[in-house]
């Protein structure tokens, strides 16, 4: 028959057509188990719940931009918990006066 002829009279063949199988069969079972493991556990690892568990900082760092439209920066930190968007009045080279910076976040 052809499959004994060109699968199992030769050992070599028959040898590489087990190992190409159970490769095969391994690859395709632990996918598959993966994916269902995954499925049934989610929300339960630790990738999945470490913002909960881990401490942020108390401060974050915020970019004021001069609300005279120079483009000029100051960077500054302030509390998390804040209410409120900083505003500052800070001196502005560019148009040589204290003008009004606004809070924006550094990305």
């Amino acid at each position: 028959s052809f499959t004994y002829r060109n699968f199992f009279k030769k050992e070599s063949t028959y040898f590489t057509a087990i190992v190409v199988t159970g490769v095969g069969f391994s690859i395709v079972f632990n996918t598959a188990f993966d994916k269902y493991w995954n499925n049934k556990t989610a929300g339960t690892k630790w990738v999945d719940i470490k913002d909960r568990y881990k401490a942020k900082s108390r401060t974050i760092v915020v970019r004021l931009i001069s609300a005279a439209g120079t483009g000029f920066t100051y960077v500054k930190q302030r509390p998390r918990t804040a209410a409120y968007r900083l505003t500052m009045m800070k001196f502005d080279p560019i148009v040589n006066k204290h003008v009004l910076f606004v809070e924006n976040k550094i990305k």
